[in-house]
């Protein structure tokens, strides 16, 4: 029984939240041992660090029955479940190998799958090829309500069509600023927002829309605006519109990156935890997320301690993006937990095997902690010979001012240079307050710009004084 137990507990374990209430939501169980072991669930799911053991004296038979019940319900909303049946269906028709029963169960699919689930597109995609196929063989029984089926949503179709070419326009626009900052996308907000709140179209095209917003808010720093939608998707997830593992996790993800950004620190976290529940494509991308908020609640053993269990994960990687994402924080948690010399000795490693590809990505992130790194390791000299290398500080000039990028590199620089006296404390304070006035307008920017001091001033306390008190922080 304990064997059973531990088991089921590792099942409960893997739950989610919204799937727990959700499916409190639609059980209606005959006996009060089932509704007892899913409240249970929904305890534990919703208390990690403080779960209670299941009860072993219940029949183990209702363990089994809870674990299959939910698993039914929750396959049955899956949009990635229902994806993998409908990839299946189509390569039958394909390859006209599609069975009766297979037939059968298509057919029925048209009587449930509207306008509004979330792969109508693909769904009425595949109901053409199927015509086709029925078409040629005569089949007119089948033939006609498919058709009918087709005619009934083809405006639908069409709409969902054009309105997913226009956000494949919108995501290039807001890549490309996420990239390079040259772009402006703001135009493209309310349309984002409108596809998002038409509860006439499919999911996909809807959550697509949720995404693009991400990133346009991320870019414009607006967490307020991106509140709104977490908010507004938080109530959609408690039910079947946009259900599957993959993408609550990356709901989880965008709310801890979210929180942290507004510095709420134990919300970013319970979210990051969340993320990282379930292993995916995505898994380091969210672990560098949890890091990153255990970093800012200065929890740096338990940083640590992931990132190292997890440079596994990294080898089996192929994505330049995760690695230098990766290694950037893992110098930054290095740091963090005082390991100061294997924080540089990692970031020169990695720097001559992937100089191409950093310099090509994410030079800022990679290059900002290094410097970090030569800076905490009073190895000012080789900052400067570093910035002098890879024009670093021009680099990063033309990015300063837009809303993610901060004089991190130029400021490091500056102080090294004082300290090894190439310029004056005149130049220093001048240096830093001219270009420090110009970011500290917007809020978000601010808040970083005084995090910024406080990690400078550890190496010229009176001078960042000073500074602050110039640009009134």
């Amino acid at each position: 029984m304990k064997q059973k137990l531990s088991k089921f507990t590792e099942f409960a374990n893997s739950l989610f939240p919204h799937e727990i209430d959700y499916l409190l939501s639609v059980q209606q169980f005959a006996t009060d041992e089932n509704l007892k072991i899913l409240n249970l669930i929904n305890y534990n799911c919703k208390n990690p660090f403080n779960t209670l053991p299941y009860d072993s004296s219940l029949d183990k038979r209702k363990y089994s029955y809870v674990k299959s019940w939910v698993e039914k319900n929750l396959n049955d909303i899956d949009v990635d479940f229902y994806y993998d049946w409908l990839i299946g269906i189509e390569k039958q028709i394909m390859t006209d190998a599609i069975m009766p029963d297979e037939e059968k169960d298509l057919l029925e699919k048209t009587s449930t799958t509207t306008n509004k689930h979330y792969y109508f597109i693909r769904f009425y995609e595949l109901l053409q090829h199927y015509r086709d196929y029925l078409l040629i063989r005569v089949r007119n029984q089948y033939y006609e309500p498919i058709s009918e089926y087709l005619e009934k949503y083809m405006e639908q179709y069409q709409l969902a069509t054009e309105l997913n070419k226009k956000l494949n326009s919108a995501t290039i626009d807001i890549v490309k600023q996420h990239s390079t900052t040259s772009t402006e996308t703001k135009h493209w907000d309310k349309f984002l927002q409108k596809t998002f709140s038409d509860e006439n179209l499919d999911g996909y095209t809807r959550y697509r829309a949720v995404v693009r917003l991400t990133f346009l808010y991320y870019n414009y720093r607006e967490f307020d605006k991106l509140r709104s939608i977490y908010e507004t998707l938080d109530k959609m997830f408690k039910a079947d519109i946009f259900y599957s593992k993959r993408i609550l996790a990356n709901y989880y993800a965008n709310r801890a990156m979210m929180h942290s950004k507004l510095n709420e620190l134990d919300l970013a976290e319970k979210y990051g935890f969340l993320s990282i529940r379930q292993h995916n494509s995505d898994y380091l991308f969210y672990l560098l997320n949890l890091c990153g908020v255990l970093l800012k609640s200065n929890k740096n053993k338990e940083a640590y301690k992931l990132m190292t269990e997890s440079i596994p994960e990294l080898k089996k990687t192929n994505s330049y993006y995760y690695k230098i994402g990766f290694v950037s924080f893992y110098i930054k948690t290095l740091l963090a937990n005082n390991y100061t010399d294997k924080a540089v000795s990692y970031a020169e490693t990695f720097l001559d095997g992937y100089k191409k590809e950093i310099l090509k990505h994410r030079w800022h992130l990679f290059f900002s902690s290094y410097i970090r790194a030569l800076f905490q390791a009073e190895k000012y000299s080789k900052i400067l010979s570093v910035n002098k290398r890879y024009n670093l500080v021009n680099k990063e000039k033309q990015f300063i001012g837009r809303a993610k990028y901060l004089p991190i590199i130029h400021w490091y620089n500056t102080i090294a240079s004082y300290i090894e006296g190439v310029i004056s404390e005149e130049k220093l304070q001048d240096i830093i307050i001219k270009s420090g006035q110009t970011l500290i307008k917007h809020k978000y920017q601010s808040t970083k710009i005084h995090e910024l001091l406080n990690e400078l001033s550890k190496s010229a306390p009176k001078i960042i004084k000073n500074i602050k008190h110039e640009l009134l922080l």
